[in-house]
This record gives C-alpha cells, sequence and structure tokens, in this order.
C-alpha cells in the first residue's frame, strides 16, 4: 500500500513539474534594455567579450541564473560562445528579432542592405545627453570621413571604433557624429542610428540624417558597390518613416564651410534624386 502511494505522489509531482519547466522555456531569449556588456564569467570581475546595444537579443545558453556579486547574471549565447549578462538589464522574450534603438530591426530588412550593428563593431556605450529625433526628417547629408578607405568587415570595424573615440575623447561629443558610415566592403555601420540627433552638419543635427563613406574623396569616389549600399540605405530610411519620402539630399559642404565630402564624391551625389 505504501509503494502504491509513493508511486502516486510521484506521478502527480512529475505532472506538477512538467508545466513549470514549459512555460520558462518558452522564453527562449534575452534582450537588452540598455547598452550592456557580456562577460566570460558571472561577476564584474570577469572580463568582457562583447558589448550589445540597447535592444539587442541573444538565445539563452541556460535558464539558470547565478547571483555573484550585487547582480543575478543570465547565461547567454554570445557568438557562439557562453557569456553573462547582468540580468537587471535585460528581460525575456519569446525570440530574438533585435530591435537596437537606432530604429531599425538588426539582419535582413525588406528593400535594406545589411547593417554592422553597433554590438558587432564594438561601439562604447553612449554618453548620456543624445536628443531624439522627430522623424521622418527632411534632410539626408552625405559625408567622408577623410582618410583611408577599408575593404573588409574586421578592418571597417576598427576604424568606426577609431572614429567613435575620436569623437568622444577628442571632440568632446556624446557618441560618435554620424547616423551611419559606409565601408568599401559593402557594408553599413550603425552610428548613431535614425532615431537620434546626430553631431554631424552643424545647424541641422535636429532635421537630419547623416551618412558618412570611410575614406577620402577628394580625388576619386567610393566603389560602386559602396555607391549602390549608400542608395540602398538611403531608400531603406524612407521606406521605414524615418525619412522623408520628398526629402532634401545634400552635403556636407552645402550647409557650411568645409570640403567634404571630397569633390568627387559632392559631385557625383549632386546627380542623384532629391539633391
Amino acid at each position: 500500500m505504501f509503494s502504491v502511494l509513493l508511486f502516486a505522489l510521484s506521478i502527480a509531482f512529475l505532472a506538477d513539474a512538467v508545466p513549470a519547466r514549459s512555460s520558462r522555456a518558452a522564453s527562449q531569449c534575452a534582450c537588452t534594455t540598455t547598452n550592456v556588456n557580456v562577460r566570460n564569467g558571472a561577476g564584474v570581475q570577469n572580463g568582457k567579450i562583447g558589448l550589445l546595444y540597447k535592444g539587442e537579443c541573444l538565445p539563452l545558453k541556460s535558464v539558470s541564473r547565478v547571483k555573484a556579486g550585487s547582480h543575478t547574471w543570465w547565461n547567454v549565447l554570445f557568438k557562439g560562445k557562453s557569456g553573462w549578462i547582468a540580468g537587471k538589464y535585460l528581460m525575456e522574450s519569446s525570440d530574438c528579432v533585435s530591435k537596437p534603438s537606432g530604429g531599425l530591426t538588426v539582419g535582413p530588412i525588406e528593400g535594406c542592405p545589411r547593417i554592422v550593428s553597433r554590438a558587432e563593431w564594438g561601439a562604447r556605450p553612449a554618453k548620456p545627453g543624445i536628443g531624439r529625433l522627430s522623424t521622418p526628417v527632411k534632410y539626408m547629408f552625405i559625408h567622408h570621413t577623410t582618410g583611408r578607405s577599408c575593404y573588409t568587415q574586421e578592418t571597417c570595424s576598427e576604424m568606426v571604433k577609431g572614429f567613435q573615440k575620436f569623437h568622444q575623447d577628442t571632440r568632446g561629443w556624446s557618441d560618435i557624429g554620424y547616423s551611419y558610415l559606409v565601408g568599401e566592403d559593402g557594408n553599413v555601420y550603425e552610428g548613431r542610428g535614425a532615431d537620434e540627433v546626430g553631431a554631424h552638419t552643424r545647424g541641422y543635427n535636429s532635421v537630419g540624417l547623416a551618412i558618412s563613406f570611410i575614406g577620402d574623396f577628394t580625388d576619386k569616389t567610393p566603389s560602386t558597390t559602396a555607391l549602390n549600399v549608400a542608395k540602398s540605405m538611403i531608400d531603406c530610411l524612407v521606406q521605414n518613416e524615418k525619412l522623408e519620402k520628398q526629402y532634401v539630399l545634400r552635403g556636407h559642404r552645402d550647409m557650411g564651410q568645409t570640403a567634404c565630402p571630397g569633390t568627387k564624391l559632392y559631385n557625383l551625389i549632386r546627380t542623384w534624386p532629391h539633391y
């Protein structure tokens, strides 16, 4: 009689336990609520292996939580490796679709080129004080960074990190100034994105977005691939209602005393629609 009762209690316990595990399993991803570091272990004493921008999502590697210091840490899968993030900066989600605060979903979007997110190129967190744009905005500004061009994602990412460091540490700005950058590798690199006021075109930052080609285009134009990617990005911003359908295209030199975006590139964009 006792063994029968014990068996019945075991079945009841399992029946109660299964739904609890299923409920937890439904939350398969973690999405960030702010810019946050990913570490190689639970606790701030562990090394940083990457940074996620607000709105980025990652798969959960484990549903377990680890208490370390003042935080409870979540175990995530970051670029194929085990990573740990303080749980206070995360929320559970049933899917892993990232929606960074730049306003556009990371990854393929219909009509849009590939966008390398801030997390992918290794951005620092932005400093406080950046305002929000009232979109769609009227102007699209074209810039160049000057200096050398880049031809691989690895090299372009390092250069974009350098631009951010210069803008934050030398210029004293809150973040990299441009909305987006385009490399000769054919990628778009997320700067401040499509929803935050940039620091690119004095007097017009609150009413426009800026795409900067990586390189010096005084005596040459960007590659056909880079030019087509930039045009596709502009169309993407229109489709996503970040840029007015009847937007105005201008080079940086149209709005102030500067040689930017370089004479060759400037003469070319003057032939583009909306100039």
